[in-house]
């Protein structure tokens, strides 16, 4: 039998789980039945690294390489999915918001949140939508200046200039940069898809168009023109580019000096056909030139559609970049979407592959994997880490500000090759106020079962917390695994 003591702890206990437990369910009514689906159900192998966010819809990739850091900015599919939560096919028409990801290993990345771009709260008032986006920096007058392309749904091509890559983003004109009207618009169906090119000289172009109508083989709806000094105006009319089976998807590249324009090819049937050169539906194809306003010349095609990779055909977008001398190519691929049981389709998630040139500076058939690219350095545990970076996660609900809550006890935030070369004996986390309280676990190499790092318990409302840690061995890189408890929702950590 208990005595009086040993009753009393137990009646404690089972109010305080009792209070956690209420404070969980009061938690989790915030998140929506998009957050709580993606949570359970978008999941990946522990080898593979794409998709290379999972907690998010991305599509239409642009990156930015500044400071050894990859910044990617992409259509932001989850504001359609939780409009449609996959009973209809994703017709992108809620969209005007983009998000925005980093990481200097390319397999941990750093949710950065979304710019807000068009609509009532978005910086360009006069947009609707914000798709595909395109990105650069330039250094204008001694300081950095960062610019952001945004295609208005397929009617006109606004620009956003900010200080930093992430923000705030501001609207210098109040009005679209590319526009129906325009010289040498008439020909271009659809006026999106924007790519951007900061040229060895300081120079800036900038890339757009597609779309078709009876003529499918030479549709002669993309343009190019120069940019103003400035990045926010047009130095010439704009200029056709004659690219073969051209559907959308503008992409540009200055390898060597030589400058690639690349595509997304139509998905018009090719029975019957005859054309010289006969590309597949939907597969990126590409043209050169030695000047960046061409003639471009047709070269081959690059990348076939994901469908014929992952199996859920859809459209085919790309931006190919150079981090720390090797090259890589972003896309999006239609791979979680069934997963998580979604009825419809469209929706669509960011992948990393590497991308090969050849010795002659031609692009060859490129491989599509799951298992994506190496990680290109030791993750760094000695800074301070935001809370929504990872390179998966499973029953971890990511919040509009970049906090992370467990959806169900023991939901984990991993991260792949940690570099724990510096010792460190302190752990700080950082957490938001308001919530019940529980537990977070660091362990080492596996989930649950790996060896325990860290375990510090959480007060109520409690918003910083420091516990001992024990590192692993440091000779080697390891896999690091944070789970959460209770009612607690994680800022961010740092060891030291």
């Amino acid at each position: 039998m208990l005595n009086s003591c040993e009753k009393n702890e137990v009646k404690n206990q089972a109010n305080n789980e009792a209070k956690i437990q209420e404070g969980r369910e009061k938690s989790l009514a915030q998140f929506t039945q998009l957050q709580k689906q993606m949570a359970q159900k978008a999941v990946k192998m522990m080898g593979d690294k794409n998709p290379a966010v999972l907690h998010k819809f991305n599509a239409d990739p642009a990156v930015l390489v500044y400071n050894d850091t990859v910044y990617i900015y992409c259509t932001n599919d989850t504001q359609q999915a939780e409009y449609t939560l996959g009973k209809v096919d994703n017709g992108y028409d809620k969209i005007n918001t983009l998000n925005v990801f980093c990481s200097k290993d390319l397999v941990n990345w750093t949710d950065c949140g979304i710019i807000k771009v068009a609509g009532p709260e978005g910086a360009a008032k006069w947009a609707r939508n914000s798709w595909a986006p395109a990105i650069c920096s330039k250094n204008i007058g001694g300081k950095d200046k960062f610019f952001l392309y945004f295609a208005d749904s397929a009617n006109g091509i606004g620009v956003l200039t900010a200080d930093s890559p992430t923000g705030p983003f501001t609207d210098p004109l109040g009005k679209a940069l590319v526009s129906r009207g325009m010289p040498n618009i008439d020909g271009v169906h659809w006026l999106f898809d924007p790519a951007v090119l900061v040229d060895d000289d300081g120079k800036g172009y900038l890339y757009f168009g597609g779309g078709h109508q009876q003529e499918f083989i030479h549709p002669k709806s993309a343009r190019c023109a120069a940019l103003t000094d400035d990045m926010i105006g047009l130095a010439c009319d704009p200029i056709e580019i004659d690219a073969p089976f051209l559907f959308e998807d503008s992409g540009i590249n200055k390898m060597g000096d030589t400058y690639y324009y690349s595509y997304c090819t139509n998905w018009q049937s090719r029975d019957g056909v005859q054309a010289d050169p006969m590309l597949p539906i939907a597969v990126i194809a590409y043209m050169t030139s030695k000047n960046p306003l061409g003639p471009f010349e047709f070269a081959g095609y690059t990348l076939e559609n994901p469908g014929k990779m992952f199996g859920a055909w859809g459209n085919n977008h790309h931006w190919i970049f150079t981090f720390r001398g090797k090259h890589y190519i972003a896309y999006h691929a239609q791979i979680i979407e069934k997963t998580i049981g979604f009825e419809k389709g469209g929706y669509r998630h960011l992948m990393i592959n590497n991308f090969r040139v050849e010795e002659d500076g031609s692009w060859p058939i490129q491989d599509a994997t799951r298992t994506g690219v190496d990680q290109v350095q030791g993750f760094d545990p000695y800074q301070e880490v935001p809370a929504a970076t990872m390179c998966s996660s499973r029953n971890i609900i990511v919040s509009d500000s970049q906090t992370v809550y467990p959806f169900k006890d023991g939901g984990y935030i991993y991260i792949r090759g940690v570099d724990f070369a510096k010792g460190g004996q302190k752990l700080t986390l950082k957490l938001k106020g308001g919530h019940q309280g529980g537990t977070v676990k660091f362990l080492a190499d596996l989930y649950e079962s790996g060896t325990v790092l860290a375990q510090a318990e959480i007060g109520a409302d409690s918003q910083i917390v420091e516990t001992e840690f024990t590192p692993p061995a440091m000779d080697t890189l390891h896999n690091l695994f944070i789970e959460l408890y209770g009612d607690v929702e994680l800022v961010s950590w740092k060891l030291s």
